[in-house]
């Protein structure tokens, strides 16, 4: 049993990279990471279409891409472009979680 909507160290700064991180905290799978301008970001570590662990993707940009087919999160944990496809289903999504950077923890 966890306490939820609490925070919690998730890494050491110097831990989260543009390299995807994956974590289990809480029981759940999370994939950290640094966008291109250095911005700490914590999503669901699943690709909303096969389940792949986004820490096996990578970054591009202010996006994780998915090392499976290629679709592409932003920060908040909505897919913004799918390869071969000039729409995004609207219901594409991974949870993104509230993240605070601070004292050399994320």
């Amino acid at each position: 049993m966890f306490l939820r909507n609490c925070w919690y160290a998730a890494a050491w700064d110097d831990e989260v990279s543009e390299t995807p991180l994956g974590r289990t905290i809480l029981g759940e799978p999370v994939v950290l990471f640094r966008t291109a301008d250095g911005r700490p970001v914590a999503l669901e570590d699943r690709c909303c279409h096969r389940s792949l662990p986004l820490s096996m993707g990578r970054v591009v940009g202010e996006t994780l891409q998915c090392g499976y087919h290629g679709l592409r999160f932003d920060p908040g944990g909505q897919c913004v472009a799918v390869p071969g496809q000039s729409t995004v289903p609207p219901g594409a999504r991974v949870r993104a979680f509230p993240l605070v950077e601070r004292y050399g923890w994320v």
